[in-house]
């Protein structure tokens, strides 16, 4: 058997036996016994073949040892991913229980769908031999075993669309030093809230009264805009070189030949450090000025915000929120703050909750300011621009909408501001299969998508390049599908593993943050990926809100 299918193959038998101990809520000592004498059988019996009896007992012993201990490291990091799935983010209202079966369901669909009927078949008997190794056979346990067993046997019919428009080349990461360290547009903001009543207050009106400015101003670009993607079947019917718009909740920058370069940031999640780390190595506001006084000679300069301002970090109204909104308000034609899942507050009963679980940023201030400031706050979400397209490129929060409600509602690019589209848009994620089942897509919130229905997806708006942030991925930056012709490109800005603005025991700082910049010289398109150095900006020196100690605790 080719070595890469095998190691699949049992890669897999490992993630489901996981997933069926779970599944039960409670993966119980018997269940982890049979798995690893599984895992001792298949390494038995490898061996046997790979060396028949040309090993002396002791080395067949040793190497049945040796990799029997390499399949329970694998077995134990896949047992701690499973257990980080329940700190995911979910809606509001959907259970965490649920949220997670979901998950597992997609992973185990995403592993099987890669093998044959037979081995396939196979891993199923294995999985029903696992499932009564406790003496019980738990019906959720088979409810689960049975419908993946359904999802392999569909077979969605999805076509392997074209693509068009200029390919984008992915360069190697690079190293970013920045210019200079330091700015004064930040200074005169970095600074905590105040535990004393009136003080935050006085704050508070200031952060508020940035968001009425914004808020106007996107109602002013709405006005102008109002109506022009009625009518749009794609990027092809716009045009060319014609001026950008803001229709609804959609910016819309028609393809040119324009040189420019475009900074991107993923989520950002209250880490002050990277946002202002990542502006200063990218020298932002510098070649702004360079790019007003000498646009001829210089290339336009847009940054890209892709949402998730708030939560889990310690400086999410007053770090991350009031700083892109300054940058917004001070070069507002060099700036898209665009909307995040975080960024979704809900009203019951009089009250303003945190449509995301769990909301760190309105927990931390629920007890120091009074409910109308939140209830501003949640009008100011909901009137956040969702996405950004811009050529043939499209930045959004997460991803695309579900099979379903395409096929229901859309009708041309004016679709996009469908209510349901842009909060689909906000909460879905990637998946290596070639395409998703519409009932995994149905199971929760946070749904996947395939490959090929993101290609579908693309070429209906005859885009070529997807930049998303929402998913946390440890290395910060993931080219998610190896194809040349479409792009998804995923970035995930906020993290570090001593970075002290976010908490200790936070799974973010598994992340090293980064961040993207794309780029078109006479008509090539280039997206770099580049790490960001927030280190520099744990400094009293060159961080404000590192001179002291903030006077309201983070909640966690």
């Amino acid at each position: 058997m080719d070595p890469r299918i095998a190691e699949q193959q049992i890669e897999a038998v490992i993630f489901y036996l996981t997933t069926c101990g779970y599944i039960d809520s409670e993966f119980d000592l018997s269940e982890k016994a049979f798995v690893r004498a599984y895992l001792r059988k298949v390494v038995t019996t490898r061996i046997d073949e790979r060396h028949g009896d040309q090993l002396s007992a002791e080395a067949r012993f040793e190497a049945i040892e040796r990799e029997h201990d390499h399949y329970v490291e694998v077995f134990q990091q896949i047992d701690r991913e499973v257990k980080e799935l329940f700190t995911e983010a979910v809606a509001d209202g959907e259970d965490i229980g649920e949220f997670v079966k979901s998950k597992l369901k997609l992973r185990a669909f995403e592993m099987f769908k890669d093998l044959d009927a037979d081995n396939r078949a196979a891993l199923l008997g294995v999985v029903d031999e696992f499932i009564g190794a406790d003496g019980v056979v738990h019906p959720e346990e088979v409810k689960f075993r049975n419908e993946l067993a359904a999802l392999l046997d569909q077979d969605p019919m999805i076509g392997e669309e074209d693509m068009i428009g200029d390919e984008v080349e992915l360069a190697k990461p690079v190293d970013l030093q920045p210019r200079t360290e330091n700015h004064p547009f930040f200074t005169s903001f970095e600074h905590h809230y105040s535990a004393d009543p009136s003080k935050i207050r006085k704050q508070i009106d200031a952060d508020v009264a940035v968001l009425d400015q914004a808020q106007a101003y996107w109602d002013g670009l709405r006005a102008e805009g109002a109506g022009k993607l009625s009518g749009v079947g794609s990027v092809d019917d716009l045009e060319f070189g014609g001026p950008g718009f803001l229709d609804g909740h959609v910016h819309v920058v028609p393809p040119s030949d324009r040189d420019f370069e475009m900074i991107v940031l993923g989520d950002l999640h209250g880490c002050y450090s990277c946002l202002k780390g990542a502006l200063m190595q990218a020298d932002f506001m510098e070649k702004v000025k360079r790019y007003r006084a000498d646009p001829a000679n210089n290339p336009e300069i847009k940054l890209v915000l892709l949402g998730d301002y708030i939560d889990r970090g310690r400086f999410s109204y007053n770090g991350i929120l009031r700083t892109v909104l300054k940058l917004l308000l001070t070069v507002p034609e060099h700036v898209y703050v665009l909307r995040g899942n975080h960024e979704y507050y809900i009203e019951y009963q009089g009250r303003v909750y945190g449509g995301v679980r769990p909301a760190e940023a309105i927990n931390s201030l629920v007890n120091h300011v009074p409910d109308e400031v939140f209830e501003r706050y949640l009008k100011f979400f909901d009137s956040m621009p969702n996405m950004l397209i811009h050529d043939r490129m499209l930045f959004v929060h997460a991803g695309i909408p579900r099979d379903a409600l395409i096929r229901e509602r859309w009708q041309d690019m004016s679709t996009l501001n469908d209510p349901d589209i842009r909060f689909q848009m906000l909460w879905s994620d990637p998946s290596r299969a070639e395409v998703i089942p519409e009932d995994l897509q149905a199971a929760s919130a946070r749904f996947p998508f395939g490959r090929k229905q993101f290609r579908s997806f693309m070429s209906r708006l005859g885009c070529n390049l997807m930049a998303r942030g929402h998913e946390k991925v440890n290395a910060g930056f993931k080219s998610v599908y190896r194809d040349d012709d479409v792009r998804l490109l995923t970035v995930f800005s906020a993290g570090g593993l001593d970075n002290d603005d976010i908490p200790a025991d936070s799974n973010y700082r598994d992340v090293r943050p980064m961040a993207l910049t794309i780029t078109r010289t006479d008509g090539e398109l280039k997206a770099t990926p580049w790490e960001i150095d927030y280190a520099r900006y744990q400094s009293p020196a060159l961080n404000g809100f590192k001179g002291r100690e903030p006077e309201i605790d983070f909640v966690e």
